[in-house]
């Protein structure tokens, strides 16, 4: 097959044009499910074509190194023998740096000009790594005679130059903000710097797969990313260079914020915009994707597009093509003679871009005019820089973003604002395949609203309210009394959209009736196993006639986007009291329903010992079966007021254990003691101890203990939110600890996160 002229053009290095559209027939109304991800992923162009003009597979590249004739400049030469074009080498021009994959039928030597070579050679599956000085050669092992076509694979880097690359013009100083992000080996996208810290990317340019997703896990990229910002030339000196350490994707489109290693200083960010495009609307993009004939730019170039349809999260548009490498591209509007960014490039059709056979031009862009919370929480000061004190938190766990980990929210209590707001932030800590936290604020009272929310009056659960794999939190809110003297209540819900989470809800208030909030301990579980979580209340109902201290269980059974006015599912027949109660959800026998468990402050025997009962109330579906005693301390003394229950399947039975923090004083030298137990099965085995803090130092008082899966492997751990109080410059410190479950036993807790190694 004759290669075609763009594709001797692109190989033998000529120059091209930029940008110039090719003339395509008149574009169809775009339909999004056939539009190709727009990531460089460093496909070879016309990879085809020139396996059959030379014999030599090129796999794919970052485009410093082509194809070219070894009749015209070049800078390495591979000898090789039965090359389809009857000659003994193969040549490449090459930048000061680059990456080439390649199969070469019997190559055998390497030689280069001006350009240090490192290059890893397998022949048959054994590995030979080759270090090749500039202006040099270096032969390897011959392949099998026997089989003289047999391929040799060559990953060759270029790793260094005599030449200096030439310093950098004044370029195109109006698109600074443009950022050529170099993902890995071989794949690139661009982005835009919207702070001095921050860029707006797509999210596929991250995933594993861009064809089939763009999904792509919060925290540090996958792969080591560069981001170039404001070079006049790629392959010249000046802008800024940063590596990219933190992802925060959004849920809800291709879309993800990017962190840069340290601030970009004398760059322009480019304003995001605050309202929607429109149709019809003149837009441009800046990308450092393909053009018609080139396949990695040097320089940014801009092409014009008009809006087609809006939709909610997203703007189709049309015009000129949009490549690969153009993903994350930044969609400009004009406003009063300034740019802003409305959208963010995604998708596309690739037609007139290099290497394809499409002829339509329509792409998808994300839209960016209606993320400003987002962005605005997730850019904002980490927790830390804010004063914050883990003292005012409440610590959650489930699996918000619905990846099969559990993750750790706090809700967080501030000082109040200037103005006399009440200020209180939901904080996400997301779990990472490495076990890493960063906690992003995912909702603020301050920025998403309401105007005015009270930590101090919250008191939050978390559970798949909705049904839709991601956990959420409710919260049971005070609010105060009526002027008649009863008391008023509302239960609020914080839907989670995968990477934070909505602005509270109301779903449910008091209204005439009277529920006194500091009465009432709530707790979330599926209790009548419908895949959707309710909340349940253990509460005060005061003292009866007799004397008797009556407690009643109520739970508002969840509709998907609500909950069912509150039910009454158990009244204690005996004296039971609410304030000697902790109450603890766990679906103990393994059925499928979330039963309560309820840790008992008996009181004291006559001799001093400290008596404690586990009691379990088992879910029938409807309601809840009478409780029954599961344990007893008995001849033990067992301080109940020095216990932090909570539940787990700690050992991937499928039946939540019990795991109580416990308060066991201070040794002579002062040194705190803390002790982990857990009881397990259905009918409770006495608990064990599985960890005690030795000759550590753990204080209880200063511990929040949560329990999940953190790590995906089917067994909880558990995470304690340790307070180490204010330090000597008036900031707080707070560390996350984990205990990894094994199975029969737990991990020593490992410190997962500190506040004081925030990142700035």
């Amino acid at each position: 097959m004759a290669v075609t002229a763009t594709a001797m053009a692109l190989a033998i290095g000529a120059p091209t044009a930029l940008s110039a559209p090719a003339e395509a027939a008149v574009a169809e109304t775009p339909a999004e499910a056939g539009f190709a991800h727009a990531v460089e992923d460093g496909s070879y162009p016309y990879r085809a074509d020139i396996l059959g003009l030379t014999g030599a597979d090129l796999i794919a590249g970052d485009g410093n190194i082509t194809y070219t004739s070894c009749s015209d400049e070049y800078q390495i030469k591979v000898w090789a023998r039965y090359l389809e074009t009857g000659e003994s080498r193969i040549c490449f021009t090459a930048a000061s740096t680059g990456y080439l994959r390649v199969n070469i039928p019997r190559a055998y030597r390497i030689e280069t000009y001006d350009r240090d070579i490192k290059a890893s050679i397998s022949i048959d599956g054994t590995t030979e790594n080759l270090t090749v000085p500039r202006d040099t050669s270096k032969g390897f092992g011959e392949a099998d005679p026997a089989d003289p076509r047999q391929a040799v694979l060559l990953d060759m880097r270029v790793t260094g130059s005599s030449t200096p690359p030439p310093a950098g013009g004044p370029g195109d100083t109006t698109v600074a903000f443009a950022t050529k992000l170099t993902i890995g080996a071989h794949r690139s996208c661009t982005g835009t710097l919207i702070n001095t810290r921050w860029l707006l990317t797509a999210s596929t340019c991250f995933a594993d797969d861009p064809a089939t997703s763009g999904t792509v896990a919060a925290g540090p990229p996958k792969w080591k990313t560069t981001a170039t910002i404001g070079r006049p030339q790629l392959n010249s000196t000046g802008g800024q260079v940063r590596e990219v350490v933190e992802l925060i994707p959004r849920a809800d489109r291709d879309l993800v914020l990017a962190r840069l290693s340290a601030p970009v200083t004398g760059i322009t960010p480019l304003p995001r915009a605050t309202s929607a495009p429109v149709a019809d609307q003149a837009l441009k993009v800046v990308g450092y994707g393909r053009t018609e004939e080139t396949w990695t730019p040097q320089v940014p170039h801009t092409a014009a597009f008009t809006t087609g349809e809006v939709k909610a999260t997203e703007a189709l548009i049309d015009g000129s093509p949009l490549c690969k490498g153009d993903a994350g591209a930044p969609v400009v509007r004009d406003r009063n003679g300034q740019m802003e960014l409305v959208a963010v490039a995604s998708r596309s059709w690739q037609g007139g871009c290099l290497d394809s056979t499409e002829t339509r031009t329509g792409a998808s862009a994300v839209r960016v005019d209606d993320i400003g919370p987002w962005v605005t929480m997730a850019t904002g000061a980490r927790w830390g820089q804010a004063d914050e004190n883990a003292a005012a938190s409440q610590q959650l766990s489930g699996d918000f973003d619905g990846d099969g980990k559990a993750d750790t929210a706090v809700l967080h209590t501030y000082p109040p604002a200037t103005g006399g707001a009440r200020h209180a932030a939901l904080w996400k800590f997301t779990s990472t395949a490495a076990g890493t936290y960063n906690p992003v604020r995912g909702w603020d009272n301050l920025v998403a609203g309401p105007g005015s929310w009270d930590g101090e009056r919250s008191k939050a659960v978390a559970g798949d309210f909705n049904g839709d794999g991601r956990a959420d939190v409710a919260v049971l809110y005070n609010n105060g009394q009526n002027t008649d003297g009863t008391f008023r209540t509302a239960l609020w819900t914080f839907f989670s959209n995968g990477t934070g989470f909505d602005a509270p809800v109301v779903k449910w208030s008091s209204g005439t009736a009277s529920w006194n909030w500091d009465r009432l301990e709530p707790f979330a579980g599926d209790f009548n196993g419908d895949g959707k979580a309710d909340v349940g209340v253990l509460y005060d109902m005061g003292t009866a006639s007799d004397g008797r201290s009556v407690t009643r269980l109520w739970t508002f059974t969840s509709s998907g986007d609500g909950f069912t006015a509150p039910a009454v599912k158990w009244t204690s027949s005996f004296s039971w009291a609410w304030d000697r109660s902790l109450p603890v959800p766990g679906d103990y026998n393994g059925d499928g329903k979330t039963d309560v468990a309820v840790l008992y402050n008996n009181g004291q025997n006559a001799d001093g010992r400290n008596q404690t009962r586990l009691w379990t109330l088992s879910s029938n579906g409807a309601g809840f079966d009478a409780p029954v005693e599961q344990w007893y301390s008995g001849t033990m003394s067992w301080d109940w007021t020095r216990s932090k229950p909570f539940a787990g399947d700690y050992n991937g039975d499928g039946k939540a254990d019990i795991g109580i923090l416990y308060n066991n004083g201070q040794h002579s030298d002062g040194r705190n003691q803390t002790t982990l137990w857990t009881s397990n099965g259905d009918s409770f085995d006495a608990p064990v101890t599985k960890w005690s803090s030795g000759t550590g130092s753990w204080d209880w008082n200063r511990t929040k203990p949560v329990t999940g899966d953190f790590n995906g492997d089917g067994k909880a751990d558990i995470h304690v939110l340790y307070d180490y109080g204010q330090r000597p410059d008036n900031t707080y410190r707070a560390g996350l600890w984990r205990f990894t479950s094994t199975g029969p036993a737990f991990t020593n807790p490992l410190l997962i996160w500190d506040s004081s190694n925030i990142a700035p």
